[in-house]
């Protein structure tokens, strides 16, 4: 049987590491989005929503709404 897990995860980034964060933006480069987006996990795995720690309220909204819409199609 496949289940879908979401994994929440706190990251935290060095934006002056240009080999981690070249552009110094960490919600679009960082150790976990750049392993997603070179393809290592052998199995599917899916950015939902990345946002700043600062924005955890929304970042919960924005989760459910999208955890929503994959159920539902």
């Amino acid at each position: 049987m496949i289940k879908k897990v979401l994994v929440t995860l706190l990251v935290t980034v060095d934006t002056e590491d240009e080999e981690i964060c070249p552009t110094g933006d960490p919600l679009s480069e960082n150790v976990v989005i750049n392993v997603v987006d070179d393809g290592f996990f052998t199995d599917p795995v899916e950015e939902i929503i990345t946002s700043h720690l600062s924005d955890y309220v929304d970042h919960t909204k924005r989760v459910q709404m999208r955890i929503d819409d994959l159920y539902n199609g």
